[in-house]
Parts: structure tokens; sequence; C-alpha cells
């Protein structure tokens, strides 16, 4: 599944953002496949958690089902039950063996607006003063005794637009290889988090990733 989460779902978190989706999979009827054990529990695992306050516009997610369905089908019904903020782009069935997206994701590309938007060669100077560095030290953001080096997990930055609007763009390492939060950037930039808008506009999956056993 290929969604949305724009406005103020931005707001809500990860963890509840999947059980929106169980609640919705199961009002609709579609045949959910679920784990085993004492607890058992709908199979629906999403490439990325998407943080609180940023946008998505391209998030994705597998469904595992019991049975095989016709997607377009069950797009339109789905689609029917989706409140302000949520979209589902389109569903595709996927090879059972194909590896799962959190081992295939390499990176993500956010987009940051600002809102009276700022001097863009200023901003242009911010950046490259960024990728001039060798090394970004950040906190862990789990352990906070350990640092991380940045530099390496930033693919891309860039500044586009003019007087009436700027955007940041940036292309950051994602996944089990490395992965750089969107904040820690803005933050090194000067950039307040509450004062932009962000949305990740895209998921890049690995289509080489080795097969999962």
């Amino acid at each position: 599944m290929r969604y949305g989460k724009r406005g103020d779902a931005r707001f809500i978190g990860h963890l509840d953002v999947a059980r929106f989706w169980e609640r919705v999979f199961r009002r609709v009827g579609l045949p959910l496949a679920y784990s085993h054990g004492f607890n058992p529990q709908p199979r629906i695992q999403f490439a990325s958690a998407l943080s609180v306050g940023i946008e998505g516009e391209n998030e994705l997610a597998d469904i595992f089902l019991d049975e095989r369905v016709e997607p377009a089908f069950w797009l339109e019904r789905i689609r029917q039950t989706l409140p302000d903020g949520f979209v589902v782009h389109d569903l595709v069935e996927v090879p059972l063996k194909l590896p799962s997206m959190q081992s295939a994701l390499r990176a993500a590309v956010y987009e940051v607006s600002f809102r009276p938007p700022p001097d863009v060669a200023a901003m242009e100077e911010r950046v490259q003063a960024l990728l001039a560095r060798r090394t970004i030290l950040r906190p862990h953001h789990k352990r906070p005794e350990r640092q991380v080096d940045l530099r390496p997990l930033i693919l891309w930055l860039g500044v586009r637009g003019g007087d009436e609007r700027v955007v940041v763009e940036m292309t950051l390492k994602a996944g089990q290889q490395g992965n750089a939060r969107v904040s820690d950037v803005l933050e090194v930039l000067g950039l307040d988090p509450l004062q932009v808008r962000v949305v990740r506009k895209a998921l890049i999956l690995e289509e080489s990733a080795p097969e999962e056993e």
C-alpha cells in the first residue's frame, strides 16, 4: 500500500497510525493475516515510522492477507472510509518472497518549506556551510552518551525557489544501514522544526536487497 498522511494527521504518532489502519482494514472486511501466539496481531509492516509533525506523501506498508484479493476493488472500498488527512494512492500485489521493506529501505526524500520564505542566498550559504563540514557529530537519539556523525548520512541537500517560495530539499540515509533524522538536519541548519513545514516525499528501496529466509 502506498499512502499519504497530510494536514492535521501529521500530529498522529506512528503507533496510533498503525492502529488506525488496522481499524480501517477490519471495517471494510479485508481478509487480514494474523501472527501466531497468545496475542495474534494483524500482519501489517510499515517501511518506516513517520515522526510526529511531518507529513508523508508516499508512505509504504505491506499488508499480509489470508487469501488473494483484487486490489482495485479493495482500494475503492478503503478510500470510501478514510477521514481527512489520509489518502491511499494504490494497492499492489507483490511476491511473498520479496525482502521486507524495512530491510530494503535505503533513503528518504524530504522537502522543507517556509512561511514567510527566507532569503534564498542566505539559506544557500547555510546549506553550503553544512555540506563543507567533514563531520557533524550529534548525540544518538536513543543513547545520548554516544555520538553519531550526521555528515555521511546526508546524501543530498539543496535549495530551490525564489521570492515567493523557498524549499530545502534533502535526501537522507534511512534504514538498517544508517538513519538520519530530519529534525537533526534542521537543527544543525539553525531551523526551528515548529516554524517550517516538512514533507517526506518518498522512501527509496533497494530492489536488489537480499531475499529473506
